[in-house]
């Protein structure tokens, strides 16, 4: 038999001792728990509410490593060059925070430039400089700022909970620069049938909506009919301008992953073609772009047509890459037309010269000396 519970000693107070719940206790065991499992509980310091209500997250890692972050910083050169900062030293530290952060949003990284340095292989300085570039790019934004003093409520915080760190690490969130497709309106599927309360289930006997069965629609909708002469779904139809399909012709006799691609996803074009872009301009446009970011152009692309538009996004029609050989090669054709009419010309001046009061198409003289001395002004060979 268990012995009869003992009275008090005089004086003493009769409080129960701590239990494993209790908030005296509380700091002590969650130490000793992670201590077992060999791991160090975190201080416990978030930013305010509401922080990263306003901020856009990015699509996903992949996306947000081997696309944005390339365009930004290629498009970025000048800041990168501001501070200092190598455009490959920038990347590779984004690729580094990446792996810190959450897959589905890109927030809570916390790497110090300590472990980002030591993972890859660089000085805290390289580190610092790249991630001011991240930031002035607005591709990474600073939540929290890191602090190796900590203030008095922060330890007894950090005590309380058992955590044995005495410094704080900055917080980032890593963000996107591309805005997501907003929905233009309400599904149907969304409103409420008439007569059946919001609450109700779907697959209560009274949710139904008000058809020929009298039953509720499950399959697919039907499908939507398209005009004589027009194919493919949604409203992506042929290109109708010449030159469109001029340019993707041409594109695709080209580059072999783009001859198995319909010509209506080929939209990302028709900017280029209404500029009068030739198929050796997008395509030296698209190498540029492939040179200034260190790629090449891998052995499966699984959707051709959003690679292309990838490559052409931030490069302006206006500047056409052919433009400078197109004016030099008109330059030398005027060149050649005047040499041929000053040696072989069937008009000739009234000094018998063929072609010697034809002016130069570039330093304005004309070939016949005679013509020259008569001239008003004089200009010379």
């Amino acid at each position: 038999m268990l012995p009869p519970p003992q009275a008090p000693l005089p004086g003493a107070t009769s409080a129960a001792p701590p239990t494993l719940f209790s908030p005296t206790a509380a700091g002590g065991v969650a130490g000793r728990l992670a201590a077992a499992v060999g791991r160090r509980t975190s201080i416990g310091l978030a930013p305010p509410p509401g922080a990263c209500s306003v901020r856009p997250a990015w699509w996903s890692r992949a996306d947000w490593t081997g696309v944005e972050v390339w365009c930004v910083v290629a498009a970025g050169l000048d800041v990168c060059r501001a501070v200092h900062a190598d455009p490959h030293t920038v990347v590779r530290v984004a690729r580094a925070m990446a792996g810190y952060a959450d897959y589905t949003t890109g927030r809570d990284c916390r790497p110090t430039n300590t472990r980002l340095a030591d993972d890859l292989a660089m000085s805290i300085r390289q580190i610092q400089r790249a991630r001011d570039a991240l930031k002035r790019l607005r591709l990474v934004v600073e939540l929290v700022r890191g602090r190796s003093v900590l203030t008095r409520a922060e330890r007894l915080t950090a005590w309380r909970r058992g955590s044995a760190h005495r410094r704080l690490a900055a917080e980032f969130a890593l963000l996107s620069v591309r805005r997501r497709p907003q929905p233009t309106g309400l599904a149907v599927g969304h409103v409420t049938p008439p007569g059946v309360s919001p609450g109700m289930s779907p697959t209560s006997p009274k949710f139904k909506f008000f058809t020929r069965t009298d039953q509720m629609k499950t399959g697919a909708p039907r499908r939507t009919p398209t005009r004589k002469g027009q194919t493919g779904r949604g409203n992506r139809t042929y290109p109708t301008d010449v030159r469109v399909r001029r340019l993707i012709a041409g594109l695709q006799q080209r580059i072999y992953w783009l001859r198995k691609v319909s010509p209506r996803r080929l939209t990302a074009l028709h900017r280029f073609a209404v500029a009068g872009w030739t198929v050796r301009d997008v395509q030296t446009a698209a190498d540029e772009v492939l040179r200034a970011r260190n790629w090449t152009i891998p052995q499966q692309i699984d959707q051709p047509a959003a690679y292309l538009a990838a490559l052409l996004r931030n490069v302006d029609p206006a500047d056409r890459p052919g433009a400078i050989e197109d004016a030099m090669n008109a330059q030398h054709k005027l060149i050649r037309e005047w040499t041929w009419q000053t040696t072989l010309g069937t008009t000739s001046c009234p000094h018998g010269h063929p072609g010697g009061n034809i002016p130069h198409p570039i330093h304005h003289h004309v070939a016949c000396p005679e013509c020259r001395r008569g001239s008003p002004t004089e200009h010379g060979p």
